[in-house]
């Protein structure tokens, strides 16, 4: 039960993995499956379940990019204000100091984006840091 528009094998094998032990009839030994089978009570429509399943990891994915995008942006923004702003040094200093607050946790969103990213599979992020380029830490003086 492949997912359609799925690219790793490795992701649709774990999603079948799991469906099978959703709608397993008599239960599974493994920890948290009874929950699974409350939560995604199987009527006998596995493609429905394969469908909520593929949304459900789509929107995990499309929100923790989205934490992301908003964390580097912010960086960005305050690397802007410190370019270009006459500054007294204790301004400065502070501000630099937000900045690497917000790019460090740019850096914690990136992250956790990748673990997510290989929980289902996935093995190459190397295009990451196109899509969310995070700026440099810039020294405290």
């Amino acid at each position: 039960m492949p997912i359609p528009g799925q690219h790793s094998a490795q992701v649709s094998e774990r999603i079948q993995d799991l469906l099978a032990r959703v709608s397993a009839t008599e239960g599974s030994a493994k920890p948290g499956d009874a929950e699974l089978r409350e939560r995604f009570p199987c009527t006998g429509n596995l493609a429905a379940l394969e469908r909520e399943i593929a949304s459900e990891i789509a929107y995990s994915l499309g929100r923790a990019g989205s934490k992301l995008e908003a964390a580097v942006q912010q960086a960005q923004r305050t690397l802007l204000l410190l370019e270009s702003a006459a500054l007294e040094a204790d301004e400065r200093r502070a501000l630099v100091a937000r900045f690497n607050e917000e790019r460090a946790l740019a850096e914690r969103r990136l992250r956790d984006l990748v673990i997510q990213r290989e929980a289902l599979g996935f093995r190459r992020h190397s295009d990451l840091s196109k899509f969310y380029p995070i700026p440099a830490r810039l020294p405290e003086r």
